[in-house]
């Protein structure tokens, strides 16, 4: 079988590489994958060393840009090396390309994980973007999802009735989100399925063996890593009083010029293969990241789950599946009664029980 994915898998960020290369890495036990090389200019800019845009938001980006310029230099680097040693492509093409019909025929496409159905991710117009719902394939083409994510975004009555037109042909629909899942069933009027993001349908030893790291017990120095994406106002607080509890430094992966609080160790430039090796390593895990949490969870790693906000329906979803709701803290009181220590192998058998679960899922849309 020849299959198509369609997803984010030219961003400068780890949630998004990663889960495009679980993905493919998963598909490719039922036939050959490619992922649609789709130029997504709102999206793969983040990849451009200095990011020029003619606004005050973006000449405070592009300023941004030029002060961490070497550390973003060594970053995109490890990224794209990442992308090109692990991912297989096709040529790379824009909308139109695609629209007019200029990508080879597949026997199977697939709408894969992440923000694709999130406007404000994909779209610099906050319009829905068609290419991720599928709509160059030829006519009569085999469409499904999975995993395909919405974020936190409310959708108007015409948006909804653009998602049923878009989604109408798809012979499988699952999503990340148990909000989605509820959404999308009252917009199609059939069943979707609630699934893993494909970063947890891979275990430990795999994502270690697939970026070449030892399995093996380290002797280096204990850390509290720090992985924070929205920078959420509670993530100071929670360092500052974590740390303490702990007693342990702090070394944060996160390639702003600020980490979001008080740390002993920034670390700007770690590429793919860092991120991976800083997670397998660390004794404790502070984050607001959705992909942070995944990680924390399929490493087996305690750790506390900071909100985000309004965007903390992904982390909530997948902390209810795996019965970890007790690592979410909205606020500081929340940190007296927390324990740190706790138990994970009930939600690591969760996370195995829906992990195989996920799979069957997947491997039922692919024969339909």
């Amino acid at each position: 079988m020849k299959i198509a994915l369609v997803t984010i898998h030219n961003a400068n960020n780890y949630g998004a590489i990663f889960q495009a290369f679980a993905l493919q890495v998963v598909l490719s036990r039922y036939g050959e994958v490619k992922i649609v090389n789709y130029d997504n200019r709102h999206i793969s800019r983040s990849f451009d060393l200095v990011r020029v845009k003619l606004s005050l938001h973006g000449l405070l980006g592009m300023g941004k840009d030029l002060l961490r310029l070497f550390p973003r230099y060594r970053v995109i680097n490890s990224f794209n090396k990442f992308i090109n040693d692990n991912m297989e492509l096709t040529q790379v093409f824009s909308a139109s390309e695609l629209k007019l019909g200029n990508a080879e025929e597949f026997d199977c496409y697939v709408a894969g994980s992440d923000q694709i159905w999130n406007p404000s991710c994909v779209s610099s117009d906050g319009l829905l973007n068609p290419i991720y719902f599928l709509d160059f394939c030829p006519e009569g083409a085999k469409k499904i999802s999975y995993a395909s994510s919405m974020g936190a975004y409310s959708f108007s009555e015409r948006e909804r009735l653009e998602l049923k037109g878009y989604l109408k042909s798809f012979s499988a629909v699952s999503v990340r989100e148990r909000g989605a899942k509820l959404l999308l069933q009252e917009v199609l009027e059939r069943e979707v399925d609630h699934v893993l993001d494909p970063t947890l349908l891979l275990s430990k030893d795999d994502w270690l063996e697939s970026v070449g790291i030892s399995n093996q017990v380290r002797g280096g120095e204990r850390y509290i890593l720090l992985y924070t994406v929205p920078k959420s106002p509670l993530i100071r607080r929670a360092v500052d009083f974590f740390s303490k509890k702990i007693g342990l430094k702090v070394v944060a992966i996160d390639q702003g010029l600020s980490a979001g609080a008080h740390v002993d160790k920034h670390i700007r430039d770690a590429g793919p293969q860092d991120f991976i090796r800083l997670f397998s390593e660390a004794d404790f895990v502070i984050t607001d990241s959705f992909h942070g949490v995944c990680f924390s969870i399929n490493f087996g790693k305690p750790f506390v789950a900071v909100s985000p906000g309004k965007h903390a329906n992904r982390i909530e979803s997948l902390l209810s599946l795996v019965g970890l709701m007790d690592k979410l803290v909205k606020s500081e009181s929340d940190f007296v009664d927390f324990k740190v220590d706790a138990d994970f192998e009930g939600a690591q058998e969760k996370l195995l029980t829906a992990r195989c679960a996920s799979l069957g899922v997947l491997s039922a849309s692919l024969e339909k």
